[in-house]
């Protein structure tokens, strides 16, 4: 089989892994919209949430749909958490400190994961499909990937939706245009906060379980999801949930097709930290607006 006779395949395997980064790169949008803090700790909260859910469904033996739902509540009530003691209190503070508070949850939630479930032990990931396969024209692909992309899709478009019809989406874009007139026409800024981390944490740990039988499940590969989450939300400026979905599937596709012509080892990290870098140098004023730094 030629290199090129891959491609089809590849592509689609790019294209799922693209919409599981897409999940916690607009879970990182919606946090940045609402309370102006980049969430370096994205990926460890999907980490340790999807490390819940292994806990619940191949330890503790209970039902996929069981440990799935304890996974996404933890995550929940842990962006929740992160919020109201260590970010909020932090309100007028310079915005690095609390990027750098990010950094600091990151540390100690990849320092807990691997005492607890110890740091390069390989772990059996809860999948919510089965792996066997189908045919499709040309292409054979599994029930997990399509269950995987399909939720990602749903969800997409449930978030946009909730963004457009629900009186708490509404109050969340209302925050991210301006925070005091939100505060004026009395949004509780406070609670749309709250409801923005949990939201976003929702997404990274769903983002976690989908993917974790696609790769190996381990205290450093989610981890790490959040680079490549990050490089689409950069893409997105931070600000457009719809365009970091598109370059979280184009970085998705990338990824899985540049195996095909690049072997060289870690050529995948290098792209990516590429595409940061070019999006933080294209959106100087953004990164500027991040960190509260001159351009000049």
């Amino acid at each position: 089989m030629s290199d090129l006779s891959l491609l089809l395949p590849l592509t689609i395997v790019g294209v799922v892994l693209g919409t599981m980064f897409a999940l916690p790169a607009m879970g990182l949008v919606l946090i940045y919209k609402t309370s102006r803090v980049l969430n370096l700790a994205h990926g460890a909260i999907g980490m340790f949430s999807t490390f819940v859910a292994y806990q619940l469904g191949i330890v503790w033996h209970l039902p996929v749909w069981m440990a799935v739902a304890g996974a996404v509540v933890f995550a929940g009530l842990l962006g929740i958490f992160i919020e109201r003691f260590t970010i909020r209190p932090l309100e007028g503070r310079p915005p690095l400190t609390k990027v750098v508070v990010t950094l600091g949850w990151l540390l100690v939630l990849t320092s807990a994961a691997g005492a607890i479930w110890g740091a390069s032990a390989y772990h059996v990931p809860v999948r919510v499909a089965s792996e066997s396969t189908i045919g499709l024209p040309g292409v054979r692909v599994s029930y997990l990937q399509l269950v995987s992309l399909g939720v990602a899709v749903a969800l997409a478009v449930l978030l946009a939706l909730f963004f457009k019809r629900t009186r708490l989406g509404l109050a969340m874009r209302a925050v991210a245009d301006n925070v005091e007139a939100a505060r004026i026409l009395g949004v509780r800024v406070n609670v749309v906060n709250s409801a923005a981390w949990a939201l976003g944490s929702i997404l990274a740990a769903v983002a976690g379980i989908l993917l974790s039988p696609m790769i190996t499940l381990d205290t450093y590969s989610l981890t790490l999801l959040v680079v490549s989450a990050l490089a689409a939300a950069l893409v997105g400026g931070l600000v457009s949930l719809p365009a970091t979905f598109a370059a979280a599937v184009a970085l998705g596709i990338m990824h899985s097709d540049v195996g095909i012509w690049v072997t060289t080892p870690g050529a995948k990290t290098l792209i990516t930290l590429g595409i940061i870098l070019f999006a933080m140098l294209w959106r100087r004023s953004m990164l500027a607006e991040v960190l509260e730094i001159s351009t000049a």
